[in-house]
């Protein structure tokens, strides 16, 4: 029986990719980051039937292994020559001579050829890509392996530009998001160390394959509630760790031990459809997520009224939704100066 993974390499045109092509394909990062017997018979394989673009062939998997090695790597002149073509294809026509003159210069040199790529590897395996979802403002991010995160307002999510090659798929998140995770992994019974991905907050590890989890990470405390999938949690100050099942929810405090506060699974992902949900939830609490959404300072007019508990479905779509369901619960009126909001008691 053939394993699922391999019928698509078949249906795959390995032939007609290029070096950018072979970089990009989970298939062939596989191959050279494990090794894998299965892979490695696969390739050697294709390989025997010398391919058309064989050549481009080895010279992304140097590439590749340039990446993955701290080591210096002979650059051979095929590799060069190969780079070159690249190059050149790219450039504008009107430039084309003038800049390939340039370039059959700088490649002449051997050792200028490999400080060119060794300092190109190294920028392109330390940067970092930021992603920011202002104020009230929602972001949907794609990452390179097809996992997708769902930013919310106020919220900053990071990863590596190298992240498809790095040991293992990490993210760092400030704020709340909500992350479908794609698996990759070939054997669900052996999962290698670059087939994890890892989300991380100030307070907690969350370690998954491939699932469906809400993360927020606000005011010191750290909110996991998984909805498909199995994970593992653990906390950074108290080493704790959790495995976690669809329906459960981890909340860790400001000193990293797990509290209970009695939320839902639905209340911590209604976000994503524009409202949140409330169960004999102060009007503080309220006022506190409107502040992260939107960005303004609000201020009670009579502080008591912060202490009222509200149950139901508030929208948060927009600014002026949410505060005119608190202007009508707690009948007052709203008055706005500058980045501060407040609500007065009406007379």
């Amino acid at each position: 029986m053939v394993d699922k993974s391999f019928k698509i390499m078949l249906n795959k045109t390995f032939t007609s990719f290029t070096i950018t092509d072979f970089l990009d394909d989970a298939d062939f990062l596989r191959y050279i980051k494990y090794n894998a017997p299965a892979d490695v018979a696969f390739w050697d394989k294709w390989q025997a039937e010398a391919p058309a673009n064989l050549e481009i062939f080895h010279a992304a998997k140097l590439q590749l292994h340039l990446i993955l090695s701290d080591r210096r790597t002979e650059v051979q002149a095929s590799f060069k020559d190969s780079l070159l073509k690249d190059i050149n294809f790219s450039v504008n026509k009107f430039q084309s001579n003038q800049r390939k003159k340039v370039v059959r210069l700088i490649w002449t040199s051997g050792i200028a050829a490999s400080m060119l790529l060794i300092a190109f590897v190294a920028w392109f395996s330390q940067s970092i890509i930021t992603v920011k979802a202002e104020f009230a403002q929602n972001k949907l991010v794609h990452l390179p392996d097809g996992s997708e995160v769902q930013l919310n307002a106020n919220s900053v999510l990071t990863y590596p530009r190298a992240f498809n090659w790095k040991a293992r798929r990490e993210v760092h998140l400030t704020g709340e998001g909500y992350f479908k995770v794609k698996h990759i992994n070939v054997n669900p019974e052996q999962i290698e160390k670059g087939e994890l991905f890892v989300a991380i907050t100030k307070a907690a590890h969350v370690q998954v394959l491939g699932t469906e989890f809400n993360l927020k990470e606000r005011h010191n405390r750290t909110n996991i509630a998984l909805v498909k999938g199995k994970v593992r949690v653990t906390a950074l100050k108290t080493g704790a760790n959790y495995m976690m099942k669809p329906g459960d929810l981890i909340n860790l405090g400001e000193d990293g031990k797990e509290v209970t506060d009695g939320n839902q699974l639905g209340n911590q992902t209604a976000w994503i459809t524009g409202k949140i949900i409330v169960n004999q939830t102060s009007v503080n609490d309220i006022l506190k997520e409107f502040e992260d959404l939107y960005g303004y300072k609000v201020v009670l007019d009579n502080p008591a009224l912060g202490n009222k508990k509200i149950d139901g479905a508030i929208s948060i779509k927009t600014e002026e939704s949410l505060l005119f369901t608190l202007k009508n619960i707690l009948n007052v009126n709203i008055k706005k100066e500058g980045n501060t909001i407040y609500l007065k008691n009406r007379h």
